[in-house]
């Protein structure tokens, strides 16, 4: 009897809560979508999650199987659609057909999952399903008096149900229509009364899969084939006792038989730099209060720059939206001003507004007070971004986050919250009123603007970073940049005093608050309309 708490059982409950958990996630935050995914295609392409081989241990084929099957299907990860199809097929040759498709049916219940709880009582189910399927099959009982069996059809009937076991009244007309199924040959047969068998709707999904992609497991001489094709193999289509010797052995798996965890292998692969040094990790939000008295005198000293640019903004999206009357040959309405075309043969003479749609763009500064920053570089970048802050504010459709990295102690695991979504300016301004400290850890940075822009609802999804452009890792940082361009982020650069184009694919370099005016302006029209 496998303990509740051993490691298959946990194993597949990882598997199982996982998928329930990030789609979850997706209903109120669709945009991690693409982060989770993104995470899943590295870790598929560095190896660490791939269909079960043929050589695998029969632990690792049900363990990578039901990974790459469960989330293919009920997850949604179209990268793990051909690691899905290969795996069924391998589990269908170490294992008995019937208990796959049993499986199957199992997994047709993830999508109905409220909580962890629900996910602990299907990997329980599934271990005693394995359970179940391991055992011997009872050998069937002679009885001449029986009505259903003559002494004239027994042997044929015997002949027929070797393998499967003697059929109770009323099996092999599973589909209703009165006749046996096909898949009764090979075994691929349920029985009532079964015990957790899961929903009947969930195993009748599982079955017609399974008879559409089941390529070794219909009769006898093909799995004689297979055997002689794969010596010291798991058989046949896992057939008789080969196939209940390979969940007996998967039964008997210990903490280092099951596969890896698929998020452990994340973790290290976070944890650990191939230099050696430690780990870029998502940082976590530093809550700060700031010095209002100091932040209320910035503020006033950028207020003047910031109307002009606001001005400026404010009139290049107007003028973007503003409703346009054009004329065409086609239309509802005349335009009476060009009726007299109509004397000449010119058509043109129907009047059309078209109405530009107005910004839907969520933006997230970045701030580098990093130690490189100090000499009133760090006064310039946080004045700048104070600006920019300030010129987007009255903009509708537009939102704007402020974070500086790294902490206010100089610590690469956490950044400092300066402004937040919907935060007002004059309230936060104390804010703004920081020290250059530490070094520059860019790619965590990057990382944390990121996964809070993925999170948001509007269409544009922009980073503006703000730095003299000296990351810590330079290539993780580019890493980083790509990653999220990939992402769908658009990415700006504001090199103060340098040219920071190596980094992020559209830059400008600022020496003050004053130069930000122009240079900012320069790049609004892709910071804001499309």
């Amino acid at each position: 009897m496998v303990e509740k708490e051993s490691p298959l059982t946990r194993f597949i409950s990882n598997i199982l809560e996982d998928v329930r958990i990030e789609n979850a996630m997706l209903a109120p935050y669709p945009g991690t979508r693409g982060t989770l995914d993104a995470v899943m295609a590295w870790v598929v392409a560095q190896g660490e999650v791939a269909a079960p081989s043929e050589t695998d241990s029969p632990a690792e084929a049900l363990g990578n199987g039901l990974l790459v099957i469960a989330r293919n299907r009920y997850r949604k990860q179209s990268v793990l659609a051909n690691q899905a199809n290969e795996a069924e097929r391998i589990m269908r040759k170490v294992f008995p057909p019937r208990f796959v498709h049993r499986l199957l049916g199992f997994l047709a219940e993830v999508p109905e999952m409220k909580g962890t709880a629900d996910a602990a009582i299907l990997a329980h189910r599934i271990v005693a399903l394995i359970q179940e399927e391991a055992q011997d099959p009872p050998r069937p009982e002679s009885n001449p008096s029986s009505p259903l069996r003559s002494d004239k059809n027994a042997g044929a009937q015997d002949g027929d149900q070797r393998d499967s076991g003697e059929r109770e009244p009323g099996e092999g007309a599973r589909d209703g229509s009165g006749q046996e199924g096909a898949g009764n040959e090979s075994g691929d047969r349920v029985e009532q009364g079964a015990p957790c068998d899961g929903n009947r709707t969930g195993e009748s999904q599982g079955q017609a899969q399974s008879e559409e992609g089941d390529d070794g497991s219909q009769g006898t001489g093909q799995g004689d084939n297979d055997s002689e094709a794969n010596p010291g193999g798991h058989g046949a289509g896992g057939e008789g006792g080969e196939g209940r010797n390979a969940l007996q052995a998967v039964l008997s798996a210990g903490e280092g038989d099951v596969p890896r965890d698929v998020f452990g292998t994340v973790a290290e692969a976070l944890s650990t730099r191939s230099h050696g040094r430690s780990s870029v990790l998502l940082p976590t939000l530093e809550p700060y209060q700031g010095q209002p008295a100091r932040g209320r005198a910035a503020l006033s000293l950028v207020k003047a720059e910031s109307a002009k640019l606001t001005a400026r903004l404010l009139g290049l999206v107007q003028s973007h939206t503003m409703a346009q009357v054009r004329v065409a040959r086609r239309g509802r309405a005349l335009s009476p001003a060009h009726l007299h075309r109509l004397a000449v043969g010119d058509a043109r003479v129907f009047q059309r507004t078209e109405q530009k749609a107005a910004p839907d763009t969520s933006l997230h500064l970045l701030v580098d007070l990093s130690g490189s920053m100090c000499g009133g570089q760090d006064r310039i970048a946080l004045d700048a971004a104070m600006a920019v802050a300030l010129a987007l504010e009255p903009m509708r459709g537009v939102s704007c986050a402020v974070t500086a990295f790294p902490s206010l102690r100089g610590a690469a695991d956490s950044v400092t919250g300066i402004l937040s979504n919907g935060d007002g300016i004059a309230a936060r301004a104390g804010a703004f009123a920081q020290n250059a400290r530490g070094s520059t850890p860019m790619t965590g940075a990057l990382w944390y603007a990121a996964a809070d822009l993925l999170a948001r609802s509007e269409e544009r999804k922009v980073i503006l970073t703000l730095t003299d452009g000296e990351p810590d890792d330079r290539s993780s940082a580019r890493t980083m940049v790509g990653r999220a361009s990939a992402a769908g982020l658009e990415l700006i650069g504001v090199g103060i005093g340098i040219h920071v184009d190596h980094l992020f694919p559209v830059s400008v370099r600022i020496y003050g608050i004053a130069d930000l005016k122009n240079e900012l302006f320069r790049i609004a029209e892709q910071l804001l309309l499309k």
